[in-house]
Protein backbone atom coordinates (compact mmCIF):
# COMPACT_ATOMS: atom_id res chain seq x y z
CA UNK A 1 0.00 0.00 0.00
CA UNK A 2 1.47 3.55 -1.01
CA UNK A 3 2.88 5.80 2.22
CA UNK A 4 1.44 9.19 2.79
CA UNK A 5 4.66 9.96 4.03
CA UNK A 6 6.04 13.32 1.35
CA UNK A 7 8.95 14.22 4.01
CA UNK A 8 11.74 15.87 1.99
CA UNK A 9 15.44 16.35 3.15
CA UNK A 10 15.03 19.92 3.10
CA UNK A 11 11.30 19.67 4.65
CA UNK A 12 12.10 20.94 7.78
CA UNK A 13 15.42 22.75 8.01
CA UNK A 14 15.58 26.46 8.95
CA UNK A 15 16.07 28.08 5.23
CA UNK A 16 18.70 30.94 4.59
CA UNK A 17 16.95 33.83 3.73
CA UNK A 18 16.02 34.31 -0.06
CA UNK A 19 17.45 37.33 -1.79
CA UNK A 20 15.97 38.79 -5.04
CA UNK A 21 14.15 35.68 -5.99
CA UNK A 22 10.71 36.83 -4.62
CA UNK A 23 8.93 37.08 -8.20
CA UNK A 24 10.06 33.64 -9.19
CA UNK A 25 9.04 32.28 -6.04
CA UNK A 26 5.39 33.38 -6.26
CA UNK A 27 4.94 32.41 -9.32
CA UNK A 28 5.99 29.21 -8.89
CA UNK A 29 4.10 28.63 -5.69
CA UNK A 30 1.04 29.81 -7.45
CA UNK A 31 1.40 27.56 -10.05
CA UNK A 32 1.28 24.72 -8.35
CA UNK A 33 -1.53 26.19 -5.91
CA UNK A 34 -4.02 25.87 -9.45
CA UNK A 35 -4.24 22.36 -8.74
CA UNK A 36 -4.46 21.06 -12.07
CA UNK A 37 -1.56 19.79 -14.16
CA UNK A 38 1.28 22.33 -14.63
CA UNK A 39 4.72 21.90 -16.55
CA UNK A 40 7.39 24.42 -15.57
CA UNK A 41 11.05 24.72 -16.81
CA UNK A 42 13.94 26.59 -14.65
CA UNK A 43 17.37 27.03 -15.95
CA UNK A 44 20.43 29.15 -15.52
CA UNK A 45 24.35 28.43 -15.41
CA UNK A 46 25.03 26.54 -12.41
CA UNK A 47 25.62 28.44 -9.22
CA UNK A 48 23.34 30.96 -9.53
CA UNK A 49 20.68 29.73 -6.84
CA UNK A 50 18.30 27.53 -9.13
CA UNK A 51 18.09 24.78 -6.23
CA UNK A 52 17.99 27.25 -3.42
CA UNK A 53 15.05 29.30 -5.45
CA UNK A 54 13.27 25.66 -5.46
CA UNK A 55 14.03 24.84 -1.90
CA UNK A 56 12.32 27.59 -0.76
CA UNK A 57 9.45 27.22 -2.83
CA UNK A 58 7.65 23.94 -1.69
CA UNK A 59 9.63 23.29 1.40
CA UNK A 60 6.18 22.97 3.20
CA UNK A 61 4.09 21.25 0.30
CA UNK A 62 4.03 17.93 -0.92
CA UNK A 63 7.02 17.48 -3.24
CA UNK A 64 9.59 15.30 -4.55
CA UNK A 65 12.79 16.31 -5.46
CA UNK A 66 15.55 14.89 -7.68
CA UNK A 67 18.77 15.58 -8.49
CA UNK A 68 20.39 14.20 -11.48
CA UNK A 69 24.09 12.57 -11.58
CA UNK A 70 26.39 12.88 -14.46
CA UNK A 71 26.05 9.46 -15.46
CA UNK A 72 23.98 7.97 -18.10
CA UNK A 73 19.98 8.10 -18.59
CA UNK A 74 19.45 4.76 -17.36
CA UNK A 75 21.48 5.29 -14.28
CA UNK A 76 19.94 7.84 -13.44
CA UNK A 77 16.00 6.71 -13.84
CA UNK A 78 17.19 4.02 -11.91
CA UNK A 79 18.49 5.87 -8.88
CA UNK A 80 15.20 7.54 -9.29
CA UNK A 81 13.41 4.73 -8.56
CA UNK A 82 15.16 3.97 -5.62
CA UNK A 83 14.72 7.38 -3.96
CA UNK A 84 11.27 7.28 -4.75
CA UNK A 85 11.32 4.43 -2.42
CA UNK A 86 12.52 6.09 0.44
CA UNK A 87 10.08 8.97 -0.36
CA UNK A 88 7.06 6.97 -0.54
CA UNK A 89 8.38 4.50 2.20
CA UNK A 90 7.47 1.28 -0.02
CA UNK A 91 9.40 -1.21 -1.47
CA UNK A 92 9.59 0.02 -5.32
CA UNK A 93 11.85 -2.26 -7.68
CA UNK A 94 13.86 -0.59 -10.42
CA UNK A 95 13.22 -3.51 -12.85
CA UNK A 96 8.89 -2.67 -12.39
CA UNK A 97 10.31 1.30 -14.12
CA UNK A 98 11.28 -0.07 -17.18
CA UNK A 99 11.03 3.56 -19.06
CA UNK A 100 10.36 6.85 -18.10
CA UNK A 101 6.61 6.42 -19.22
CA UNK A 102 6.50 4.05 -15.84
CA UNK A 103 7.82 6.91 -13.66
CA UNK A 104 5.62 9.24 -14.99
CA UNK A 105 2.54 7.37 -14.67
CA UNK A 106 3.25 6.67 -11.50
CA UNK A 107 3.62 10.13 -10.45
CA UNK A 108 0.21 10.93 -12.25
CA UNK A 109 -0.80 8.04 -9.71
CA UNK A 110 0.80 9.66 -6.73
CA UNK A 111 -0.72 12.90 -7.53
CA UNK A 112 -3.68 12.18 -5.62
CA UNK A 113 -3.74 15.21 -3.49
CA UNK A 114 -1.65 18.62 -5.26
CA UNK A 115 2.12 16.97 -5.60
CA UNK A 116 5.05 19.16 -7.03
CA UNK A 117 7.41 17.01 -8.70
CA UNK A 118 11.68 18.75 -9.24
CA UNK A 119 13.90 17.31 -11.85
CA UNK A 120 17.06 18.67 -11.21
CA UNK A 121 19.51 18.97 -13.90
CA UNK A 122 17.12 17.10 -16.13
CA UNK A 123 19.82 17.13 -19.29
CA UNK A 124 21.37 14.10 -17.31
CA UNK A 125 17.88 12.56 -17.78
CA UNK A 126 17.83 13.14 -21.50
CA UNK A 127 20.39 10.97 -23.37
CA UNK A 128 19.35 7.26 -25.18
CA UNK A 129 16.83 6.17 -26.47
CA UNK A 130 14.32 6.28 -23.87
CA UNK A 131 13.47 9.83 -24.24
CA UNK A 132 12.40 11.51 -21.54
CA UNK A 133 10.68 14.51 -22.86
CA UNK A 134 8.16 12.67 -25.47
CA UNK A 135 7.58 9.88 -22.90
CA UNK A 136 6.59 12.79 -20.39
CA UNK A 137 4.26 14.42 -23.15
CA UNK A 138 2.57 11.03 -23.90
CA UNK A 139 1.53 11.16 -19.92
CA UNK A 140 0.64 14.57 -19.90
CA UNK A 141 -1.34 14.56 -22.91
CA UNK A 142 -3.10 11.27 -22.06
CA UNK A 143 -3.17 10.28 -18.79
CA UNK A 144 -2.93 13.05 -16.50
CA UNK A 145 -6.29 14.51 -17.20
CA UNK A 146 -6.93 17.25 -14.67
CA UNK A 147 -4.67 15.58 -11.60
CA UNK A 148 -2.98 18.53 -9.50
CA UNK A 149 0.77 17.36 -10.45
CA UNK A 150 3.16 20.27 -10.71
CA UNK A 151 6.59 19.21 -12.79
CA UNK A 152 9.49 21.25 -12.75
CA UNK A 153 12.33 20.37 -15.07
CA UNK A 154 15.25 21.98 -13.68
CA UNK A 155 19.07 22.44 -15.13
CA UNK A 156 22.27 24.22 -15.72
CA UNK A 157 22.94 23.18 -19.53
CA UNK A 158 21.32 26.31 -21.00
CA UNK A 159 21.30 25.54 -24.96
CA UNK A 160 19.55 21.79 -23.86
CA UNK A 161 17.24 23.48 -21.62
CA UNK A 162 16.68 26.32 -24.04
CA UNK A 163 16.23 23.70 -26.62
CA UNK A 164 13.29 21.43 -24.55
CA UNK A 165 11.05 24.97 -25.02
CA UNK A 166 12.14 25.52 -28.71
CA UNK A 167 10.07 24.78 -31.90
CA UNK A 168 10.84 20.65 -33.15
CA UNK A 169 10.77 19.59 -28.98
CA UNK A 170 7.87 17.65 -28.08
CA UNK A 171 7.76 19.63 -25.38
CA UNK A 172 6.87 23.24 -27.50
CA UNK A 173 4.32 25.17 -26.20
CA UNK A 174 3.03 23.16 -23.20
CA UNK A 175 5.03 24.72 -20.37
CA UNK A 176 3.09 26.96 -18.41
CA UNK A 177 5.90 28.36 -16.68
CA UNK A 178 9.72 29.24 -17.93
CA UNK A 179 12.77 31.31 -16.73
CA UNK A 180 15.91 31.37 -17.19
CA UNK A 181 17.68 32.73 -13.80
CA UNK A 182 20.56 34.94 -14.12
CA UNK A 183 22.96 35.99 -11.51
CA UNK A 184 22.60 39.06 -9.42
CA UNK A 185 23.69 42.85 -10.04
CA UNK A 186 25.23 44.82 -8.48
CA UNK A 187 22.49 45.84 -6.20
CA UNK A 188 21.15 42.60 -5.03
CA UNK A 189 25.02 41.60 -4.86
CA UNK A 190 25.60 43.76 -2.22
CA UNK A 191 22.90 42.22 0.19
CA UNK A 192 25.50 39.03 -0.12
CA UNK A 193 27.36 41.09 1.86
CA UNK A 194 25.67 43.99 4.56
CA UNK A 195 28.92 44.53 6.10
CA UNK A 196 30.91 46.69 3.21
CA UNK A 197 30.40 49.70 2.94
CA UNK A 198 29.44 51.20 -1.15
CA UNK A 199 32.99 51.39 -2.18
CA UNK A 200 33.68 47.61 -1.25
CA UNK A 201 30.67 46.31 -2.06
CA UNK A 202 31.07 47.80 -5.88
CA UNK A 203 34.54 45.81 -5.87
CA UNK A 204 32.86 42.59 -4.27
CA UNK A 205 30.81 42.76 -7.51
CA UNK A 206 34.19 43.30 -9.48
CA UNK A 207 35.30 39.81 -8.05
CA UNK A 208 33.02 37.51 -7.28
CA UNK A 209 30.09 38.48 -10.00
CA UNK A 210 26.75 37.86 -8.79
CA UNK A 211 26.96 34.47 -8.49
CA UNK A 212 25.34 34.02 -5.41
CA UNK A 213 27.24 31.04 -4.25
CA UNK A 214 30.34 33.18 -4.87
CA UNK A 215 29.51 35.82 -2.74
CA UNK A 216 28.10 34.06 0.13
CA UNK A 217 31.87 33.15 1.08
CA UNK A 218 31.97 37.11 2.06
CA UNK A 219 29.72 36.58 4.73
CA UNK A 220 30.45 38.87 7.51
CA UNK A 221 33.70 40.55 6.49
CA UNK A 222 34.31 44.27 6.41
CA UNK A 223 37.17 44.15 4.09
CA UNK A 224 37.47 42.27 0.95
CA UNK A 225 41.08 41.31 1.34
CA UNK A 226 41.24 37.89 3.52
CA UNK A 227 38.00 36.64 1.51
CA UNK A 228 39.36 37.03 -1.93
CA UNK A 229 42.88 35.68 -0.83
CA UNK A 230 40.90 32.80 1.18
CA UNK A 231 38.57 31.99 -1.43
CA UNK A 232 39.64 33.20 -5.02
CA UNK A 233 43.21 32.86 -5.12
CA UNK A 234 44.24 30.38 -3.06
CA UNK A 235 44.08 27.08 -4.83
CA UNK A 236 42.30 25.47 -2.50
CA UNK A 237 39.64 28.42 -2.22
CA UNK A 238 35.75 27.67 -2.66
CA UNK A 239 35.53 29.69 -5.47
CA UNK A 240 38.68 29.28 -6.64
CA UNK A 241 37.73 25.58 -7.79
CA UNK A 242 34.75 26.42 -9.48
CA UNK A 243 36.19 28.99 -11.45
CA UNK A 244 39.16 26.77 -12.28
CA UNK A 245 36.82 24.37 -14.08
CA UNK A 246 34.36 26.95 -15.25
CA UNK A 247 34.78 26.06 -18.84
CA UNK A 248 35.01 21.83 -18.45
CA UNK A 249 31.50 21.48 -16.43
CA UNK A 250 30.01 22.66 -19.47
CA UNK A 251 28.20 19.45 -21.25
CA UNK A 252 29.06 19.53 -24.89
CA UNK A 253 32.58 21.25 -24.71
CA UNK A 254 34.86 18.75 -25.91
CA UNK A 255 37.99 21.27 -26.17
CA UNK A 256 38.12 23.49 -22.90
CA UNK A 257 41.35 24.65 -23.67
CA UNK A 258 40.33 26.55 -27.00
CA UNK A 259 37.75 27.77 -25.06
CA UNK A 260 39.81 29.33 -22.02
CA UNK A 261 42.20 30.33 -24.48
CA UNK A 262 39.59 32.49 -25.79
CA UNK A 263 38.11 33.68 -22.71
CA UNK A 264 41.11 34.65 -21.53
CA UNK A 265 41.87 36.64 -24.54
CA UNK A 266 38.68 38.74 -24.56
CA UNK A 267 39.32 39.03 -20.47
CA UNK A 268 42.83 40.65 -21.29
CA UNK A 269 41.31 43.55 -23.45
CA UNK A 270 40.95 42.10 -27.03
CA UNK A 271 37.17 43.01 -28.57
CA UNK A 272 37.73 42.11 -31.99
CA UNK A 273 37.64 38.69 -33.88
CA UNK A 274 41.41 38.73 -35.30
CA UNK A 275 42.76 40.21 -32.19
CA UNK A 276 41.10 37.64 -30.01
CA UNK A 277 42.31 35.02 -32.60
CA UNK A 278 46.07 36.19 -31.91
CA UNK A 279 46.20 36.29 -28.52
CA UNK A 280 44.71 32.79 -28.51
CA UNK A 281 46.97 31.66 -30.42
CA UNK A 282 44.65 30.14 -33.53
CA UNK A 283 44.83 32.84 -36.36
CA UNK A 284 44.68 29.63 -38.32
CA UNK A 285 41.42 28.66 -36.95
CA UNK A 286 38.70 31.46 -37.36
CA UNK A 287 35.49 29.36 -37.15
CA UNK A 288 36.53 28.05 -34.04
CA UNK A 289 37.35 31.11 -32.62
CA UNK A 290 33.54 32.24 -33.93
CA UNK A 291 32.00 29.22 -32.45
CA UNK A 292 34.01 29.64 -29.01
CA UNK A 293 32.52 33.06 -29.09
CA UNK A 294 29.05 31.90 -29.66
CA UNK A 295 29.20 29.61 -27.01
CA UNK A 296 31.12 31.73 -24.32
CA UNK A 297 28.00 34.11 -25.59
CA UNK A 298 25.07 31.76 -24.71
CA UNK A 299 26.52 31.02 -21.29
CA UNK A 300 26.52 34.49 -20.36
CA UNK A 301 30.48 34.56 -20.05
CA UNK A 302 31.09 36.97 -23.11
CA UNK A 303 28.48 39.81 -24.66
CA UNK A 304 29.32 41.48 -27.82
CA UNK A 305 28.71 45.36 -28.62
CA UNK A 306 28.86 47.27 -31.64
CA UNK A 307 29.27 51.30 -31.55
CA UNK A 308 26.17 53.21 -31.19
CA UNK A 309 25.37 54.34 -34.90
CA UNK A 310 27.30 51.28 -36.60
CA UNK A 311 26.74 49.66 -39.23
CA UNK A 312 25.31 45.86 -39.53
CA UNK A 313 28.82 44.96 -41.41
CA UNK A 314 30.86 46.65 -38.57
CA UNK A 315 32.64 43.56 -36.58
CA UNK A 316 31.29 43.65 -33.41
CA UNK A 317 33.75 44.06 -29.95
CA UNK A 318 33.47 41.19 -27.45
CA UNK A 319 33.68 41.60 -23.95
CA UNK A 320 33.47 39.88 -20.28
CA UNK A 321 29.61 39.83 -18.71
CA UNK A 322 30.89 37.89 -15.52
CA UNK A 323 33.38 40.12 -13.40
CA UNK A 324 33.97 36.50 -11.27
CA UNK A 325 35.80 35.32 -14.67
CA UNK A 326 37.15 38.63 -15.47
CA UNK A 327 39.23 38.97 -12.41
CA UNK A 328 40.23 35.25 -12.91
CA UNK A 329 41.85 35.89 -15.95
CA UNK A 330 43.20 39.71 -15.39
CA UNK A 331 44.87 37.87 -11.50
CA UNK A 332 44.62 34.67 -10.99
CA UNK A 333 45.24 33.11 -14.57
CA UNK A 334 48.68 34.54 -14.52
CA UNK A 335 49.80 33.79 -11.36
CA UNK A 336 49.14 30.14 -11.09
CA UNK A 337 52.38 28.77 -10.51
CA UNK A 338 52.53 31.25 -7.55
CA UNK A 339 49.44 30.68 -6.18
CA UNK A 340 50.21 26.88 -5.86
CA UNK A 341 53.27 27.50 -4.07
CA UNK A 342 51.32 29.17 -1.38
CA UNK A 343 51.92 32.93 -2.69
CA UNK A 344 47.96 33.87 -2.49
CA UNK A 345 49.03 36.45 -0.40
CA UNK A 346 52.16 37.65 -2.01
CA UNK A 347 50.20 37.66 -5.32
CA UNK A 348 47.36 39.78 -3.04
CA UNK A 349 49.58 42.33 -2.21
CA UNK A 350 51.63 42.97 -5.43
CA UNK A 351 49.46 42.28 -8.35
CA UNK A 352 45.97 42.77 -7.03
CA UNK A 353 45.52 45.62 -4.27
CA UNK A 354 47.96 48.24 -6.09
CA UNK A 355 45.40 47.66 -9.70
CA UNK A 356 42.53 47.34 -8.44
CA UNK A 357 41.48 50.96 -8.92
CA UNK A 358 41.86 50.16 -13.02
CA UNK A 359 40.43 47.04 -13.27
CA UNK A 360 37.08 48.31 -11.61
CA UNK A 361 37.55 51.38 -14.29
CA UNK A 362 35.28 48.64 -16.83
CA UNK A 363 33.42 46.97 -14.42
CA UNK A 364 32.24 50.05 -12.86
CA UNK A 365 30.65 50.69 -16.71
CA UNK A 366 28.68 47.91 -16.06
CA UNK A 367 27.39 48.48 -12.55
CA UNK A 368 26.72 52.07 -14.04
CA UNK A 369 24.53 50.75 -16.79
CA UNK A 370 22.84 48.03 -14.08
CA UNK A 371 22.05 51.33 -12.18
CA UNK A 372 20.52 53.53 -14.69
CA UNK A 373 17.76 50.27 -15.28
CA UNK A 374 16.90 50.30 -11.79
CA UNK A 375 17.05 53.67 -10.66
CA UNK A 376 16.20 56.13 -13.78
CA UNK A 377 12.49 57.37 -12.60
CA UNK A 378 14.46 58.20 -9.48
CA UNK A 379 17.34 60.53 -11.27
CA UNK A 380 14.31 61.77 -13.21
CA UNK A 381 15.35 60.14 -16.63
CA UNK A 382 13.35 58.21 -19.09
CA UNK A 383 13.78 54.48 -19.69
CA UNK A 384 16.66 53.55 -22.54
CA UNK A 385 15.79 52.28 -25.54
CA UNK A 386 18.98 51.46 -26.92
CA UNK A 387 21.71 51.51 -24.12
CA UNK A 388 25.70 51.40 -26.20
CA UNK A 389 29.18 53.09 -25.83
CA UNK A 390 31.25 54.73 -28.46
CA UNK A 391 35.51 54.26 -29.38
CA UNK A 392 37.57 54.57 -32.09
CA UNK A 393 38.97 57.86 -33.69
CA UNK A 394 37.80 61.14 -34.44
CA UNK A 395 39.16 62.61 -38.27
CA UNK A 396 42.02 63.60 -36.95
CA UNK A 397 42.77 60.14 -35.43
CA UNK A 398 42.61 61.07 -32.05
CA UNK A 399 41.78 58.32 -29.87
CA UNK A 400 37.64 58.85 -28.05
CA UNK A 401 36.07 56.57 -25.96
CA UNK A 402 32.64 57.73 -24.74
CA UNK A 403 31.22 55.24 -22.31
CA UNK A 404 27.35 55.39 -22.85
CA UNK A 405 25.50 56.39 -25.79
CA UNK A 406 21.75 55.82 -25.64
CA UNK A 407 18.30 56.15 -26.70
CA UNK A 408 15.81 57.19 -24.28
CA UNK A 409 12.00 56.29 -24.61
CA UNK A 410 10.87 60.44 -24.64
CA UNK A 411 13.05 60.92 -27.69
CA UNK A 412 16.63 61.99 -25.62
CA UNK A 413 19.71 61.54 -26.21
CA UNK A 414 21.98 60.05 -23.10
CA UNK A 415 25.40 61.00 -23.30
CA UNK A 416 28.12 60.22 -20.53
CA UNK A 417 31.29 59.40 -18.56
CA UNK A 418 31.53 56.71 -15.58
CA UNK A 419 34.51 57.37 -13.13
CA UNK A 420 35.58 54.73 -10.78
CA UNK A 421 37.84 57.82 -8.98
CA UNK A 422 39.26 58.49 -5.38
CA UNK A 423 38.71 62.31 -5.87
CA UNK A 424 35.67 64.55 -6.53
CA UNK A 425 35.16 64.69 -10.55
CA UNK A 426 35.48 68.42 -11.69
CA UNK A 427 33.66 70.27 -14.50
CA UNK A 428 36.90 69.29 -17.19
CA UNK A 429 34.58 65.94 -17.45
CA UNK A 430 31.86 67.92 -18.88
CA UNK A 431 34.33 69.94 -21.25
CA UNK A 432 36.02 66.64 -22.75
CA UNK A 433 32.55 65.39 -23.26
CA UNK A 434 31.56 68.34 -25.36
CA UNK A 435 35.10 68.55 -27.27
CA UNK A 436 34.76 65.04 -27.90
CA UNK A 437 30.95 65.36 -29.32
CA UNK A 438 31.92 68.15 -31.20
CA UNK A 439 35.15 66.08 -32.97
CA UNK A 440 33.17 63.49 -33.85
CA UNK A 441 30.15 65.96 -35.15
CA UNK A 442 32.39 67.38 -37.54
CA UNK A 443 33.60 64.00 -38.31
CA UNK A 444 30.96 62.52 -39.30
CA UNK A 445 29.03 61.29 -36.61
CA UNK A 446 25.71 62.89 -36.97
CA UNK A 447 24.55 61.62 -33.16
CA UNK A 448 27.17 63.49 -31.70
CA UNK A 449 26.09 66.96 -32.94
CA UNK A 450 22.60 65.63 -31.56
CA UNK A 451 23.88 65.03 -27.96
CA UNK A 452 24.69 68.63 -28.22
CA UNK A 453 21.69 69.95 -29.35
CA UNK A 454 18.56 70.54 -26.93
CA UNK A 455 17.83 66.80 -27.51
CA UNK A 456 20.92 65.41 -25.35
CA UNK A 457 21.10 64.69 -21.78
CA UNK A 458 24.53 63.90 -20.18
CA UNK A 459 25.12 61.47 -17.77
CA UNK A 460 28.13 61.32 -15.09
CA UNK A 461 28.93 58.91 -11.90
CA UNK A 462 31.22 59.05 -10.06
CA UNK A 463 32.64 57.21 -7.22
CA UNK A 464 34.13 59.78 -5.33
CA UNK A 465 31.49 62.55 -5.73
CA UNK A 466 31.56 65.66 -7.70
CA UNK A 467 33.30 68.91 -6.97
CA UNK A 468 31.06 71.80 -5.89
CA UNK A 469 31.41 73.44 -9.32
CA UNK A 470 30.27 70.91 -11.32
CA UNK A 471 27.92 70.88 -8.77
CA UNK A 472 26.37 74.57 -9.56
CA UNK A 473 27.23 74.53 -13.45
CA UNK A 474 25.69 71.38 -13.63
CA UNK A 475 22.39 72.97 -11.83
CA UNK A 476 22.66 75.78 -14.28
CA UNK A 477 22.84 73.72 -17.01
CA UNK A 478 19.58 72.02 -16.74
CA UNK A 479 20.24 68.91 -18.88
CA UNK A 480 23.46 67.58 -16.83
CA UNK A 481 22.98 64.61 -13.86
CA UNK A 482 25.62 63.68 -11.64
CA UNK A 483 24.90 60.25 -9.42
CA UNK A 484 27.30 59.48 -6.89
CA UNK A 485 27.97 56.44 -5.55
CA UNK A 486 25.63 56.62 -2.96
CA UNK A 487 23.03 57.24 -5.55
CA UNK A 488 23.37 53.93 -7.25
CA UNK A 489 22.32 52.16 -3.95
Amino acid sequence: MMSTHYDNHLLDQALPRLINREAELEELRALAGRNAPSLALLYGRRRVGKTFLLSHTWHDQRHFYFLAADSPAQANRAELVRELSRWTEDELQVEDFPSWRAIFRFFVALADTPLVVVLDEVQYMLDGEDDLASNLVAIWDRELRDRPLTVVLCGSQVGVMEALRAGGSPLYGRFDWAARLGPFDYYRAREMAPALDLREAAVAYGIFGGTPSFLSVIGEARRLREPVIRNVLSPRGEVHLQLESLIEQEKGIRAPAEYRAVMGAVASGRTLHNEIAAAAGMQDRPQVVRRALGVLEDLGLVVRERNYGASERTPWRNRPSDNAVRFWYRFVHPHRSRLEVGGAELVWATSVAPQLDTYMGAVFEGICREAFRRHHDRWELAAPTLWSRWEGQDRNRRSIEIDVVAELDDGSLLTGEFKWSSKPVGYDLHHLLERNLDDLGHSGQGWARRALSGEGIHLYVSAAGFSDHFRRRAEEHGRIRLVALEDLY
